[in-house]
């Protein structure tokens, strides 16, 4: 039950994720070429938008790592996974691991971004209010591009420890569930911590 909440909230940040980044693309591309107004330009001089490529591509990973499961749960049944539980479990703390890691190094690189490009990428540019902003209020809602860059970082950053916390977690409540399964639980620990290590 629990891992599958987990994967539910995974998706569903994905999907999130996704699709403002993609609002974000579709607002930058349809106004980039916008002609300059007092000699300013609708968006910053070469402005590059790697950061959120890097973001819908993580976005676009997990949301197919996320479908491949849902779709292997609907074909195989919950009894096929419980009967490759080791290999299971292994697997759902492996994904979980790179899911982590990816949506990290995204959120890092998207906010590191943010920080050292003097606003001159999407984000920076769209979260500043001057002059432009006034100009070009009636064809780019630069207001609007901010907040989802801000809901993306935001939905990344509730999401991961949630994850990161689940995955501690989940072990230990099932040991207390079922005493039997303990020396399973603390096998599969160990197994895990030997990996890691």
């Amino acid at each position: 039950m629990a891992k599958g909440i987990l994967r539910w909230v995974n998706f569903s940040c994905s999907l999130i994720v996704l699709a403002l980044v993609a609002m974000t693309f579709q607002i930058f591309n349809a106004t980039k070429h916008l002609a300059p107004r007092n000699n300013l330009p609708p968006w910053a001089n070469n402005t590059k938008p790697w950061p959120q490529i890097l973001l819908l591509v993580v976005a676009c990973v997990s949301l197919a790592l996320c479908l491949l499961v849902f779709w292997n749960y609907w074909r195989g049944g919950h009894k096929r996974a419980e009967k490759v539980a080791v290999y299971y479990t292994l697997f759902a703390v492996g994904f979980f691991i790179f899911s982590i890691v990816m949506w990290g190094v995204a959120a890092g690189t998207l906010q590191g971004s943010r920080n050292n490009s003097n606003n001159k990428d999407i984000w920076g540019w769209s979260c500043v209010d001057n002059k432009r902003r006034q100009l070009f209020q009636e064809e780019i809602d630069y207001a609007l591009v901010c907040r989802m860059q801000v809901w993306v970082t935001t939905s990344i950053f509730e999401t991961e420890p949630l994850l990161t916390y689940s995955l501690v977690m989940v072990p230990c409540l099932r040991s207390y569930r079922s005493r039997p399964r303990i020396h399973y639980c603390h096998s599969v620990r160990r197994c895990l911590l030997q990996i890691l290590l």
